[in-house]
């Protein structure tokens, strides 16, 4: 029996802590040995770019691409591959095939658009747990999105945020947003004119935005310790952060392998000669593991990059086909296996 679950299904399943603590258990497991994560691989479809696709993300003479990444863990009798094609007209159909480590079975297919947004949240606020300074207070906030909402939620859940200065290009759904957040959230969450302002006395910095070039200039973060989460762009050759800020800062990825090769922020460097691939600390899977140590004491900027893998995904999915078979929802589906092979 295979459990068919959708959006709507999976919503309210868990809740976000819930999908915070089961992003660490993948993370631990990952990076005790005990998993396996396979990056990311883009293939390009082939073709003119429409003027809707925004982001410049996509490489000359390709219109979309179909991805796919994969993971394994064993020690939550989970693997399976997220697969979904982007930049096409229909926007994006992404997928989760879950498989039964103990048994080798199918045993379920996801909707992934909702978990997605919600595990994302979860990755980024589980690496501010490890990175972020004690006490951080101010949040500067660099998109205005549907990510950047969970994302304000992800922070909340392991920090007292008190102040969010929020900066997007669109003034007005940035002032909308923040009128929603504030209410949401019972903090201040305050609409900013510039980046500079977004950045004044921040103790965290998220990014969250389609930008294909960096949307602050580090130059004029705050001189104090403080960390940073860069979550919009995974090609390695568009970035959200400049050099400055990579270069200033420790650095941990989510899965070190892919975290190198797909995030423009460490690429873009690396082929310059400007750093090395041991410029990167660690991984979110080394920080959960307790195998690097994340914020030294005399650490001032940190830095963490992530654009999803097969861990987050596995570790989540194994978790919400559990609680689906506990509450009773998704529709199950059968197939005719084994098969008896007879001409």
């Amino acid at each position: 029996m295979v459990l068919l679950l959708h959006n709507h299904e999976i919503r309210g399943l868990m809740d976000l802590s819930a999908y915070i603590d089961a992003v660490e258990a993948g993370y631990r497991q990952f990076g005790i040995g005990a998993g396996v994560a396979f990056p990311r691989e883009n293939l390009w479809i082939k073709g003119e770019k429409s003027d809707s696709r925004r982001g410049g993300h996509l490489p000359a003479g390709s219109k979309a691409s179909f991805k796919f990444k994969a993971g394994l863990l064993p020690g939550l009798s989970g693997a399976g591959v997220n697969a979904y094609p982007a930049g096409l007209p229909g926007g994006l159909e992404t997928f989760m095939f879950l498989f039964d480590t103990d048994s080798g079975a199918l045993v379920a297919i996801m909707e992934v658009m909702y978990l997605s947004w919600l595990k994302t949240a979860a990755v980024s606020a589980l690496a501010t747990r490890y990175l972020a300074p004690p006490d951080s207070s101010i949040l500067a906030l660099f998109g205005t999105g549907r990510h950047a909402r969970s994302q304000l939620y992800g922070v909340t859940k392991v920090t007292d945020i008190q102040r969010v200065q929020a900066y997007s290009r669109n003034a007005d759904k940035r002032r909308a947003f923040c009128e929603r957040m504030s209410a949401e959230l019972g903090i201040e969450v305050a609409p900013v004119d510039s980046p500079q302002a977004a950045l004044r006395d921040a103790d965290i910095v998220t990014a969250i935005t389609t930008a294909p070039t960096p949307v602050f200039d580090g130059i004029d973060l705050p001189d104090k310790p403080l960390h940073i989460n860069g979550l919009g762009a995974h090609y390695p050759w568009v970035r959200e952060l400049d050099e400055y800020t990579v270069l200033n800062s420790r650095v941990f990825v989510d899965v070190l392998r892919q975290g190198i090769s797909e995030n423009g922020e460490l690429a873009m460097p690396i082929g310059e000669g400007l750093i090395s691939e041991d410029h990167v600390k660690g991984d979110l899977g080394a920080l959960a593991a307790g195998a690097v140590t994340g914020r030294l004491a005399d650490s001032k900027w940190t830095v963490f990059l992530s654009g999803g893998t097969g861990v987050d995904d596995i570790a989540v999915a194994t978790r919400l086909y559990k609680k689906a078979l506990e509450s009773g929802v998704g529709t199950e589906i059968h197939f005719n296996q084994p098969y008896e092979f007879d001409l």
